[in-house]
């Protein structure tokens, strides 16, 4: 039998190198902007900012970490899932989990982000208007909870 899926909080910073090799795998397609620069910026902030600030949830199936998310009560600041990993529940899991314990958090992503942006509007969010940066591409997402196909139902 198949283990199922559990979420749980991060343990310790042992961990980092597992969390990094889960969002090298989610950004896998992408590469190509990425640079060394990118990589220590993610893993610094996993190793000080997130353990301390941010709610951590790690998605994990037997021993293979399949993803995890970062957030406060106000923003959902990381959502990854391993590449090989994605359409099978583990980001519906996560942001559930979310929605469940920080109803307000929203979400900021790049306009050109279609994936991200469909991810999110299956899940029920919606965009909300903001005051637009011209150098910001950035939309702001919510979760709507006058849908009632929503991820949280």
């Amino acid at each position: 039998m198949e283990d199922s899926i559990v979420l749980r909080e991060w343990t310790s910073i042992d961990e980092v190198p597992d969390l990094l090799d889960v969002w090298k795998s989610s950004v896998e397609c992408r590469l190509d902007f990425l640079s060394a620069h990118d990589l220590d910026a993610v893993a610094t902030a996993l190793e000080s900012i997130y353990s301390q600030t941010l709610h951590v949830r790690i998605a994990q199936q037997g021993d293979q970490i399949l993803g995890f998310a970062a957030w406060n009560d106000s923003e959902i600041e990381i959502l990854w899932v391993r590449h090989a990993d994605r359409h099978h529940g583990v980001g519906r899991l996560l942001l559930s989990h979310i929605i469940e314990h920080s109803p307000e958090a929203g979400v900021h992503l790049d306009a050109q982000r279609t994936l991200a942006i469909e991810f999110f509007q299956n899940c029920g969010f919606r965009q909300v208007p903001i005051a637009v940066q011209e150098s910001s591409p950035r939309l702001l997402w919510r979760y709507d909870f006058s849908r009632v196909d929503n991820v949280a139902r």
